[in-house]
């Protein structure tokens, strides 16, 4: 049996059945999915992609405070 990770669709997550990945991912602008062989390895990659994305939403969070920060204390310094 392949289990199937949709990374971009309309629903992502992990998925059992192909037509039910294909109603996520069809027709959907920019789309990401992959087969599994196995449902522990298709749910380790979904936990590694939200973790990746969770790690990315904080950085540009913090990126993002950093600049205001900087732009503030330029127009105070200056």
């Amino acid at each position: 049996m392949t289990y199937y990770v949709v990374f971009e669709g309309r629903v992502p997550g992990v998925y059992e059945e192909w037509e039910e990945c294909k109603k996520q991912v069809h027709k959907f602008s920019g789309n990401c999915y992959k087969g599994y062989p196995t449902r522990h390895e298709a749910v380790a990659k979904w936990r590694a992609h939200q973790a990746k994305k969770s790690k990315m939403k904080t950085f540009l969070v913090l990126s993002l405070l950093l600049t205001i920060v900087a732009a503030v204390l330029y127009f105070i310094l200056v």
